[in-house]
């Protein structure tokens, strides 16, 4: 097998698991909440930009950095579910989902005015000590291959917790099944406001995690935000499973496509990919499974 296809799907696998913890957030806010955060991808920035600006300022210890950026994004993930969409949680339905749109497209928006505007600069990138390392002849970035198992670890954990802590039921039983969930005691105010948490939290692992094959900068949110939408729409917008599944389908499909047609192209033509796709299987790869 020729090297270049080898590293080129090793990078596509990467992209996609980071794509996985993106849209993981994504699906269990809309799944549980009826909100589709179209400010999730600047929660990423977020995190990058805060990490990025301690960093470079004050010269803050790159493991304080990161954990700071983590807390910051999740700070505004509280911010956001507890004060910016409260007006959307006294409707239902239609209703609800498209309010939702409105104001967490409003919140996007503020967010990537102010960050590009106040820190256009703030670009993070994590350096490994060793940058390569050869494996079964091949020379493979380090960064590839820490990236990759870090990513499948958060996925893993997170679908372990979902299907056998005690937390994890509550949020799977409120999402299939709002009504029963309430008769045994499950609060949906307390769970919602955690699937925010845990969302923030993946997507600024996310965004620490991409920082160290590329550089992530402070404009990118809304690009990770579309990404993470579209790895939703495949998978099936309420399974987590099929989030994962499809931001491996889709980081691969479209590593190759940038390879071999360019950037600018790669979304037109992943676009196509995913109409046709959704034509065959119009519920998602696995449709409603968790």
């Amino acid at each position: 097998m020729d090297a270049s296809f080898v590293l080129f799907l090793l990078d596509g696998i990467v992209f996609g698991l980071i794509l996985s913890l993106i849209a993981a957030g994504l699906t269990l806010i809309y799944g549980l909440a009826g909100v589709l955060n179209l400010a999730h991808g600047e929660l990423l920035v977020i995190c990058t930009v805060t990490a990025a600006v301690l960093l470079q300022s004050i010269n803050v210890p790159l493991p304080l950095a990161l954990v700071a950026g983590v807390l910051v994004t999740v700070a505004s993930s509280v911010f956001l579910e507890k004060v910016v969409l409260r007006p959307v949680y006294r409707l239902e339905g239609e209703e609800r989902i498209l309010l939702g749109l409105y104001i967490t497209l409003a919140f996007s928006i503020f967010l990537h005015g102010a960050l590009i505007t106040s820190f256009p600069l703030a670009f993070l990138t994590i350096n490994l000590p060793v940058p390569s390392l050869d494996f079964m002849g091949l020379t493979v970035r380090t960064a590839q291959v820490i990236t990759g198992v870090a990513s499948a670890a958060v996925l893993v954990a997170v679908y372990v917790f979902l299907k056998n802590s005690w937390g994890g039921m509550a949020i799977r039983s409120l999402t299939q099944n709002e009504v029963g969930a309430l008769i045994v005691g499950v609060s949906v105010k307390r769970y919602r406001l955690i699937v925010f948490m845990l969302g923030a939290f993946l997507v600024s692992l996310a965004g620490i995690i991409r920082s160290v094959v590329a550089t992530v900068a402070p404009e990118s949110g809304i690009e990770f935000t579309i990404l993470g939408l579209l790895v939703c729409v495949v998978g099936g917008i309420r399974s987590v499973y099929g989030t994962i599944v499809a931001g491996l389908v889709i980081g691969v499909v479209y590593t190759f496509l940038v390879v071999f047609i360019g950037t600018y192209l790669a979304y037109v033509a992943l676009l196509i990919f995913i109409m046709a796709l959704l034509l065959v299987r119009p519920y998602g790869i696995v449709g409603e499974r968790w």
